[in-house]
């Protein structure tokens, strides 16, 4: 429980922050809990009526599907080939259908109309080598819509979490590490039956997504890995807020991409931008641009990292609204943007951002954990799907080494209410070397503290924290609570104003190392 001021006892269980929550035994726990969905739901704002085709089209129900089969797969996946032959248009119509693993192919549109859908198997099973719903590799010229759904059966995958319902209520003090086991404790970690995630492409080509629900993911909710040229627009992710892992809009290694008029609400990150050797990426990646999104996230609604070893460069965030409804604590952050694995992270652009409820509104982290060196393909996930974790790294530790960097970012005109933790823009020191973050800009940024008094945390020092997971609940409660700033160069505060209406023992801004 936290309190106002951490004695001696309190400062020793301290150094228990890193043991975790985690739950990783028994049963699935399959009840959803009240607020495991946020209340806030604009589907008539992000779904529009559209007609079903009436040319080139293959109906599932031609080729034997029916609502009360077991699984429609094979049935789904024979129409799928027919219209590949001639650029047809899958037709979902008539009902949920339960399936495994649907497979799409090049030039075919997959038209779920409104009030039907493709639903995961609630076994889990007829999934185990895609891990996904829909799958698609090495294929172009896909689209996905109708207004219909993709039923995911989220909840049926996890395990009971520790607390016995959802926290509906605001702590008595902003203490972070009260806070992430608050957090912790609700979640619902992976039981080993869990199957993946509803969809999966790589390395694709021209994808488009327009007029498309997905609800109640297991696992990464839409995964795009080596994939180039995708647009989406008029889309919705609802999930159940308390899914661990569940991300919403996974984009690995795929460039030129497009993502507007968005609605996602997800236990994990919203739209995470990655770029690591043992997701199968290969090479730098470019052009990420997002505008006029809502989004819902546990943890970080828009991210950068935190899988990181390859370049990524422009990427534009604009008129985007993050937020926290119902459930505390809020979001870890509004914006993170992170380089700790090699990557090399330039040309951000962030303007006319509105936050509500995202503890720390903008995380920027250099830092040298070099997870490549580490982690391979199979341990990076072993733990979400039941199995146990190869040893070994995925190539060698001087390959990206102390590689990344952060330059180049701008961020205009972000209003950010109800935070609880400052701003906080970190590069590290590592064995007597110094990496700084270069040239950042904040311009015209208002934030505004939670009206809650703090708990009275002073520390001697604040560790770098350079190899470890790169999260901005890991610095605790800095003694900073507008702005915090440690190893970097060049930045320019303009119009930068922070409402803080309690007393607190923090000092506005702290620039540690700044040059």
């Amino acid at each position: 429980m936290a309190k106002s001021r951490r004695n001696a006892v309190d400062k020793l269980k301290t150094l228990l922050f890193g043991k975790d929550l985690r739950v990783t035994e028994g049963e699935p726990y399959t009840e959803v809990r009240e607020f495991d969905f946020s209340s806030y739901y604009p589907e008539d704002k992000y779904i529009y009526n559209q007609s079903s085709p009436n040319e080139n089209v293959y109906d599932i129900r031609d080729y034997g599907a029916d609502i009360e089969n077991k699984d429609n797969a094979q049935f789904i996946n024979k129409a799928i080939e027919e219209a590949h032959c001639t650029g047809g248009m899958v037709l979902v119509a008539g009902g949920d259908y339960f399936s495994s693993t649907v497979t799409l192919k090049s030039g075919v549109t997959f038209f779920i109309e409104k009030n039907s859908s493709i639903t995961a198997r609630p076994d889990g099973k007829g999934f185990e080598d895609k891990k996904a719903l829909i799958f698609a590799e090495n294929e172009s010229d896909i689209v996905l819509t109708g207004g219909g759904k993709l039923k995911c059966n989220g909840h049926l995958f996890g395990l009971r979490p520790v607390a016995y319902k959802n926290n509906t209520e605001p702590a008595k003090y902003i203490d972070v590490i009260e806070m992430r086991q608050d957090y912790r404790s609700q979640l619902r970690f992976a039981h080993k039956s869990k199957y993946g995630g509803p969809v999966s492409m790589k390395n694709c080509s021209n994808i488009t997504v327009d007029n498309f629900i997905i609800e109640n993911s297991a696992y990464w909710t839409f995964k795009l890995s080596n994939c180039e040229t995708v647009n989406i627009k008029n889309f919705i992710i609802n999930n159940n807020r308390n899914v661990a892992n569940a991300d919403g809009i996974d984009i690995a290694g795929t460039s030129n991409v497009n993502i507007s008029h968005c609605f996602i609400s997800t236990a994990d990150d919203g739209i995470v931008i990655k770029n690591a050797v043992w997701l199968g990426n290969n090479n730098a990646m470019h052009d990420i641009h997002i505008t006029d999104c809502e989004i819902i996230s546990r943890t970080n609604a828009i991210k950068v990292g935190t899988e990181t070893t390859y370049d990524i460069s422009n990427i534009s965030v604009t008129d985007c609204r993050l937020f926290m409804t119902d459930l505390y604590p809020g979001s870890v952050s509004g914006i993170s943007l992170e380089a700790c694995d090699g990557t090399v992270l330039s040309n951000v652009r962030i303007n006319n951002i509105i936050m509500d409820r995202c503890t720390c509104p903008i995380f920027i982290r250099l830092g040298n954990r070099n997870r490549a060196s580490a982690v391979n393909a199979q341990s990076a996930n072993a733990i979400e799907f039941g199995a146990k974790a190869e040893k070994g790294g995925e190539l060698s530790r001087k390959l990206f080494g102390g590689k990344s960097r952060i330059s180049d970012i701008i961020i205009t005109d972000v209003k950010a209410t109800g935070i609880e933790l400052p701003i906080m823009i970190a590069g590290y020191k590592q064995k007597g070397k110094i990496k700084r973050v270069e040239n950042i800009t904040l311009k015209n940024i208002f934030t505004e503290y939670a009206d809650i008094p703090e708990t009275v945390d002073r520390r001697v020092f604040i560790p770098e924290y350079a190899k470890v997971y790169p999260e901005s609940w890991r610095f605790r409660n800095l003694p900073a609570y507008a702005l915090w700033i440690r190893h970097a160069e060049n930045i320019i505060i303009d119009n930068f104003i922070c409402n803080h209406r309690q007393k607190t023992w923090k000092k506005d801004i702290i620039k540690e190392d700044v040059i």
